[in-house]
Parts: C-alpha cells; sequence; structure tokens
C-alpha cells in the first residue's frame, strides 16, 4: 500500500541527497586542487540547488481500514516545560532562603542580603527567572523526547541547571558571589539536589506520546493506473521545495566544548 507521506518524503529525500552528493565531490575536488600546484589557484566548482518546484499527479485507492498512528505531543510538552519551570523556579528560591538560613551563624550578610529581597525573589525575580528557563527548555530540550514519549530528566536537569547558575547565583544584581564561594557553593549543592529530585520525579510522571486512529490513504503514482483513472478523479499536488541549509559549530556548554549541528547563516 503505497502512502502520500511516504512519496513526498522519498522526493524530498532523494533531493537532499543529490545535494550531499554534490557537496562530497566539490569536498574531494578541493582536495585534489589544494595537492596540485596549478589547480589551487582556480575556483573549486560546485553546484547548489536552492530550491524546486514539481507536480505530482496520483490517484486514490478507496481503502475502508485505519491505522495507529503515534507521535509526540508537542503542545503538551510545552506545557509541561511551563510548569516545570515554575516549580523548579519556586524551588531554587525557597531552598537558597532556607539554606541560606540555615547557615546564618556562619555568613549573616548573606542571609540579610537574601532575606530582605525574599518579596522581590518570589515575584519579579521568580517570574523573570522562570521565564528564562522555559525559553530554554523549548530551545534545547524540544528534542530531549524519545520515541516512546519520555522525556529525558538527565538532560532537562543539566538545561535547569545551567539557567540558574547563570541567571540566578551569578546574576550581577543579586551580588550572591561576593558572599564567598564555600557559602555560594552550599547553597548552590543545596539548589542541586532539590532541583535534580523535583526534574526526576516530574519528568517521570508525564508521557508525551499521543496515539490516535487515522484512516489510510492508499494511493497510486504509477503510469499504467494514471492511464486508466478518469481525468476528473485524478489529484494533483504543486511543491515549491528549499533546501534549508545547516552547519556544525563548536559550542561551549556547562560540561565543556561539543558540536552543535545549527541553522546555517545563508
Amino acid at each position: 500500500m503505497a502512502k502520500l507521506r511516504n512519496i513526498i518524503g522519498c522526493i524530498l529525500n532523494e533531493f537532499t541527497q543529490a545535494q550531499h552528493l554534490a557537496n562530497n565531490y566539490a569536498a574531494r575536488l578541493g582536495k585534489q586542487y589544494a595537492e596540485n600546484d596549478l589547480l589551487r589557484y582556480f575556483m573549486i566548482p560546485n553546484a547548489s540547488a536552492s530550491g524546486m518546484t514539481f507536480n505530482l499527479k496520483f490517484a486514490v485507492n478507496p481503502v475502508q481500514e485505519t491505522e495507529t498512528v503515534s507521535e509526540i505531543n508537542y503542545q503538551k510538552l510545552l506545557e509541561f516545560f511551563t510548569q516545570l519551570s515554575v516549580s523548579v523556579t519556586e524551588t531554587v528560591i525557597t531552598t537558597a532562603l532556607y539554606a541560606s538560613e540555615e547557615s546564618v551563624l556562619k555568613n549573616p550578610n548573606s542571609y540579610r542580603k537574601l532575606k530582605n529581597r525574599e518579596q522581590v525573589l518570589r515575584t519579579a525575580f521568580q517570574d523573570y527567572l522562570s521565564g528564562v528557563l522555559r525559553d530554554e527548555l523549548v530551545k534545547k530540550g524540544i528534542n530531549e523526547v524519545d520515541t516512546n514519549g519520555n522525556i529525558d530528566h538527565n538532560r532537562i536537569f543539566e538545561i535547569a541547571m545551567e539557567v540558574i547558575n547563570r541567571k540566578f547565583f551569578e546574576h550581577p544584581e543579586l551580588n550572591l558571589q561576593a558572599d564567598g564561594d564555600e557559602h555560594l557553593n552550599e547553597i548552590r549543592e543545596s539548589c542541586s539536589s532539590f532541583v535534580d529530585t523535583l526534574v526526576v520525579q516530574l519528568c517521570r510522571r508525564v508521557n508525551v506520546l499521543e496515539t490516535r486512529q487515522e484512516e489510510m490513504l492508499d494511493i497510486s503514482v504509477d503510469t499504467e493506473t494514471l492511464s486508466k483513472t478518469a481525468p476528473e478523479n485524478l489529484q494533483q499536488i504543486s511543491f515549491d521545495v528549499n533546501l534549508r541549509n545547516y552547519q556544525i559549530s563548536r559550542m561551549d556548554t556547562e560540561n565543556g566544548s561539543r558540536d552543535c549541528i545549527i541553522p546555517a547563516n545563508n
């Protein structure tokens, strides 16, 4: 049974593969040119397809069947990230205030600093921090879901702590760095421990895989079938396809540098 999405997918895949083959050939030519004393002064020939247009004609065959379709519910994932951001932010601020209160005898200045700002921390700053965290989770965590709809809680925890360290512990206006490394590290470790537990619990409770029943659509695109189909029963789709280019870029993360695939600057 031929499916429309599979046929279109094959066409798009062939388009991508064609550009990939051309890029590989240009790379091999580049190596040859670099090793040749004469050719190295010439431009390396390379063909690039920015897009293409094609028309697909097909006939729909009647099928009285359904199939089970499973896919990630990204709306549910985004809602989860929003709720998680609020919960993590509340936990961090509460834990920081509590940890600072526990060590008031060792560092009274730090305690008074956080206590005097408690109202701001629990209102405007909490909204700010949860918003930043949500944006980072949407940007970096959207693909941290496996095919079964389970969220990678380890990766989500890493993303959350990167934001907390940068936007809370290292925030210039809070000036927590001035209170001493030992005291700050104690607060940071307490927050990290509570956030880790919270993220694990919440991520394990949610699954973003959605399953539904869809009517199956069987189509024919071969010449013999189309020639036997009445013109009024033929379907046609026109496509304008553009090639999206990506590049590998080295990025610094909390766990060191690593290669990331990002959209190219065309």
